[in-house]
């Protein structure tokens, strides 16, 4: 029988065995209710069986081939393969992989195997972002000032477009507020009717305050070389 009048109960599709029409149609067209090898039920239309479009309830993606190499409890750097995870569209195997950080990642077999992919990346940038602070805060601090961030960029944020040098309206008027901070204190240094004299003034704080942190590095640096 074919069209709407055809009966799939019974039938097996590869890990599917119909049990029975659904009482709801999927995508518009006439489903039926499966039973998979592994005894989940699940639901399919017509065409995904007859068409082989739907094989299983998802586990067999799951499944490792008897002939595929096993790579489960393998360690590849910080990450530990879980479990098979299926398979890319080309047919290469995905794994669950639990990093030594704790985090989980999908990956495929041959990354793993070349060495492409060791941790989840995450606890890696951490450890690149602990390792900048300590030498930030060892090798690169004088008298407890951080001297690279003496000469960090001004932030995208800013309303001037330069540090410490900020733009205050009063009575109507525009005016341009210059401070400088060194060893967590604020300095006020002044307030001015231009920004070119509001930046040269904040210039000229840098060289008091800063030049001397930033010197004092250089000479510590060459020292140690």
């Amino acid at each position: 029988m074919k069209g709407k009048d055809m009966d799939l109960t019974g039938c097996t599709f590869y890990d599917l065995k119909v049990k029975g029409r659904h009482n709801e149609k999927l995508y518009n067209e006439t489903a039926w209710v499966c039973e998979c090898v592994c005894g989940n039920i699940t639901y399919a239309t017509t065409s995904q069986l007859l068409h082989a479009k739907k094989k299983s309830c998802g586990c067999r993606r799951k499944r490792t081939p008897a002939n595929a190499l096993d790579l489960t409890n393998k360690r590849f750097g910080k990450l530990k393969v879980v479990e098979r995870a299926g398979t890319l569209e080309n047919g290469r195997a995905l794994w669950l992989c639990r990093c030594d950080c704790g985090n989980t990642i999908v990956t495929n077999a041959t990354t793993l195997r070349r060495g492409e992919v060791q941790s989840c990346g995450k606890c890696l940038v951490d450890e690149r972002v602990n390792h900048a602070r300590e030498v930030l805060m060892n090798d690169k601090t004088v008298d407890g000032v951080q001297v690279p961030l003496l000469t960090k960029k001004v932030r995208s944020d800013s309303g001037t477009g330069h540090k410490g040098v900020h733009r205050r309206v009063r009575n109507g008027k525009e005016k341009f507020e210059v401070s400088i901070t060194v060893k967590g204190k604020r300095k006020y240094i002044g307030t001015y009717s231009k920004l070119d004299d509001a930046i040269k003034a904040r210039k000229d704080a840098e060289k008091e305050y800063f030049e001397p942190y930033i010197k004092a590095l250089k000479e510590r640096e060459k020292e140690q070389k």
